[in-house]
């Protein structure tokens, strides 16, 4: 036993040189950063047969109070005195760090096991986190003294391990904070090792992860874990799943889902997740009508108008953000409306095209009518008629065939598919359609509305002003 607890002695001071490395490297990175928001952290894991017992050290803390949320099963919980000064920001009840000078404190504690650990284990939240923080970097010990064997999951990298008669060592470090824990009796092998993901599993084709993990790269992923596994029930947590080898295709998607859950407040229907997450990887990401949404997207906008459109989602990190967001983004980007994410992700059964609109106001006979949108499509306007002709003194009706447009004075009857119409029953041959059909809505391009309605259009200042010219 000496032999045992001297060789992890020496692991753990080579380990500790290393993680000093590492932690310069850290400190220097959130140096750029805001560093009341964020923190260095080193778990020290020791899975003994009753609980986990856990020594938790922070590091690059702020001068300012903190307050510790403790995990809602933890017991024991103190000051765990690694130096003279580990504690000394501590305060009495054991709830904060108080205002110092001193970066480095350290506490313990324990999380109890409801019975023996058999097949699997997952434990939920059971480390210790600064209220309105987030770990910039972690480090991660884990020491088990019960040689259970298995393997250990928290979505960091593994980056070390030592196996001996009767404990088991693995070191795991990366970027971002670990909010779950998993162990599985059965032992897989490591398949895949990338920057952004690692993966566990038998009888797998680990090239077929590659192009996940520079996706997850692109849009800066803190690392992620695969175990693919038959055995054990599906598991999806923040950085780590256990998934079966036939839905492995499905891992991938639900990787950057989660990803993106966690870098924004998401919002309404279900395909608003996987469109964020496609735009910010450019892998599609979901369904099919998800796909197609997106690559119509990349269609529509321009390269550069693409790469800002990213940067700006990027810079809503933190915020909410649903469909109607999405729209206004790019009305930031190309200076023109659309309700493209809104629609389609209202209604999934409708694939509504990517169509702009005019930024201003229109007004009939100075009345300003909120709801009409003129739709700009391939350099041409287009005025929806039953919104803006029945202002004007016009019935507007249809059947499977025509549309009928009528007053007094004149009538009106435009086929649906031939190239001509009929006013006061003479018939007119035309070249092209003088309206479309969009989203079930008729509407007229511009020098058509104008000429046939006999309407006066001013689209100068902010306000689209129409006015008729004859009655």
């Amino acid at each position: 036993m000496k032999y045992l607890l001297r060789a992890v002695a020496v692991l753990l001071l080579v380990n500790t040189i290393l993680i000093y490395m590492h932690y310069k490297q850290a400190g220097e990175a959130l140096a750029k950063e805001d560093a009341h928001l964020t923190y260095v952290q080193e778990i020290e894991v020791v899975n003994r047969p009753d609980a986990l017992y856990i020594r938790h050290h922070f590091r690059n803390l702020s001068e300012e109070r903190q307050e510790i949320v403790w995990p809602a099963t933890s017991v024991n919980r103190s000051c765990y005195l690694e130096e003279a000064i580990s504690c000394d920001r501590l305060d009495d009840n054991i709830t904060a760090f108080l205002e110092g000078e001193n970066d480095s404190q350290s506490i313990s504690y324990k999380i109890p096991k409801e019975g023996s650990m058999q097949k699997n284990a997952l434990f939920h939240e059971p480390f210790a986190t600064l209220h309105g923080m987030k770990a910039a970097f972690t480090s991660m010990h884990i020491t088990d003294e019960t040689a259970i064997g298995g393997i250990w999951v928290n979505g960091l990298e593994r980056v070390g391990q030592e196996k001996m008669d009767s404990i088991d060592y693995m070191l795991y470090r990366g970027t971002g904070e670990v909010l779950d824990l998993y162990w599985q009796q059965h032992e897989l092998p490591l398949v895949y090792q990338g920057e952004a993901l690692s993966v566990f599993g038998a009888g797998v084709e680990a090239d077929r992860f590659g192009e996940v993990d520079e996706a997850l790269q692109a849009v800066g992923a803190d690392h992620s874990t695969i175990v693919i596994d038959n055995e054990n029930p599906a598991m999806n947590t923040a950085r780590f799943m256990i998934s079966s080898l036939s839905k492995v295709d499905q891992v991938s998607d639900r990787i950057f889902t989660n990803h993106m859950h966690s870098r924004f407040s998401i919002s309404g229907a279900a395909e608003t997740v996987e469109v964020i997450a496609s735009i910010m990887s450019g892998k599609p990401v979901g369904t099919d009508s998800t796909s197609h949404m997106v690559h119509t997207f990349f269609d529509t906008l321009s390269e550069e108008e693409s790469k800002q459109f990213r940067e700006l989602l990027e810079a809503r990190e933190g915020q909410a953000v649903d469909a109607a967001a999405l729209d206004e983004l790019v009305l930031e980007v190309t200076g023109f409306k659309t309700k493209y994410f809104s629609r389609n992700m209202q209604d999934d059964s409708v694939s509504y095209p990517f169509l702009f609109e005019d930024p201003r106001e229109v007004a009939l006979e100075g009345e300003v009518l909120p709801k009409v949108q003129i739709i700009l499509k391939d350099g041409m306007a287009y005025y929806p008629a039953k919104q803006l002709l029945s202002g004007a003194g016009y019935d507007v009706s249809s059947n499977e065939r025509s549309i009928y447009i009528e007053n007094e004075l004149r009538q009106f009857r435009f086929p649906k598919k031939e190239l001509f119409y009929v006013y006061n029953d003479r018939k007119f041959n035309v070249v092209t359609m003088p309206f479309e059909i969009i989203d079930k809505e008729f509407y007229f391009e511009e020098s058509w509305f104008k000429r046939l309605f006999l309407l006066s259009i001013d689209k100068s200042g902010e306000t689209i002003q129409i006015v008729p010219i004859s009655t």
